[in-house]
């Protein structure tokens, strides 16, 4: 009997389940900081492991790394591997520490939604951008809701933002440039006609300042150099009427010298002052005078004595005399009367 009993128990421990061993256990361990997480936290996953296969060398050569400090080597997730989680949860950085053959993914995410939360599978050959299959199957958590657990029931009323120290006084800054800026577009759209005649003739006082400027440039020019003294005369009434042409609106280029008075006084609608006046007289007797210079050459008049009255030539100094008489008369024309300031061209 002793000997069938003693078999009949080395059967049964024969048969019997043998309890599973440390090294049968997953070779894994998940961590969530923090334990309690709700929506809108900021929370970090880790998942360590252990593999013989050197990610960091794959993640490397295949470009799968963004940048590697402190041993820590961050994925580059820009391209959306994480995408189809958005709804959901945002998945802001994803990073491996290793330390021996004992790997570390850490995940920083932020749930947007309660419940159970599941990642999708971590694709290490896709994230190194690398052959590789491992694939990396993370745990479910829970997000748990904030109201639950305050037990609110109903919504608070919301409340006023909040401003910046001293943000007060950049708004109502604000306000007064944006109140300045009305009554200035008011102002200019009342008084919208006489805004656009002051712009013209500011525009138009330019216009005769610049062509005064150059006319007087020019007249210099007409010193330098070796100029024959008929070229000297037909040059100075050519910047003279372009001068003039300009300055009064009026055609000058065909008229003649004892004609351009009457012209000026048409053109101002004689409205020229008495030293404007002279300035034009002084003008028309340089355009008689270079007229003589021009075509009274070998003429019966020219040879009459006394040579220096009658020759068909300047004098000395003559030229000098005749660009600063022309200056000084260019100034005289482009003083404004008073009176006048509002009714251009004179």
């Amino acid at each position: 009997m002793r000997f069938l009993a003693a078999i009949v128990l080395f059967l049964c421990l024969s048969f019997a389940p043998i309890p599973a061993q440390e090294s049968d256990r997953p070779a894994y361990r998940q961590t969530l900081v923090p334990k309690e997480i709700y929506v809108g936290d900021t929370a970090q996953l880790s998942y360590s492991f252990q593999s013989q296969t050197d990610f960091y060398a794959l993640a490397r050569a295949g470009g799968g790394a963004s940048r590697l400090e402190g041993g820590i080597l961050y994925f580059d997730i820009s391209d959306g591997y994480f995408r189809e989680m958005d709804s959901y949860c945002s998945v802001t950085q994803l990073s491996m520490r290793q330390v021996g053959m004992t790997y570390t993914i850490v995940i920083n995410f932020v749930p947007w939604k309660t419940g159970r939360l599941e990642f999708i599978p971590l694709d290490m050959g896709k994230l190194c951008k690398a052959d590789c299959g491992t694939v990396i199957r993370l745990d479910a958590i829970e997000v748990l809701s904030l109201s639950e657990k305050l037990g609110a029931t109903t919504l608070r009323p919301p409340a006023p933002p909040l401003l910046l120290p001293g943000t007060n006084y950049i708004v109502w800054i604000l306000i007064i440039l944006f109140v300045l800026l009305l009554g200035l577009l008011a102002m200019l759209a009342v008084n919208f006609s006489a805004t656009v005649r002051h712009a013209v003739l500011f525009r138009e006082r330019i216009g005769y300042r610049r062509n005064a400027f150059m006319t007087k440039r020019r007249l210099k020019g007409l010193l330098k150099g070796a100029r024959e003294d008929p070229d000297f005369a037909r040059d100075w009434q050519q910047i003279m009427r372009t001068y003039l042409n300009y300055r009064f609106g009026m055609g000058f280029f065909s008229v003649t010298s004892k004609d351009i008075y009457n012209n000026v006084v048409l053109a101002t609608g004689d409205m020229l002052s008495i030293e404007q006046e002279n300035a034009v007289l002084s003008i028309q007797s340089v355009f008689i005078r270079t007229d003589y210079i021009r075509y009274a050459k070998d003429s019966p008049d020219s040879h009459k004595l006394p040579a220096e009255d009658h020759e068909a030539a300047f004098s000395s100094g003559e030229r000098e005399r005749l660009v600063e008489l022309s200056m000084v008369d260019i100034g005289e024309l482009e003083k404004e009367r008073e009176e006048f300031k509002n009714y251009g061209r004179v």
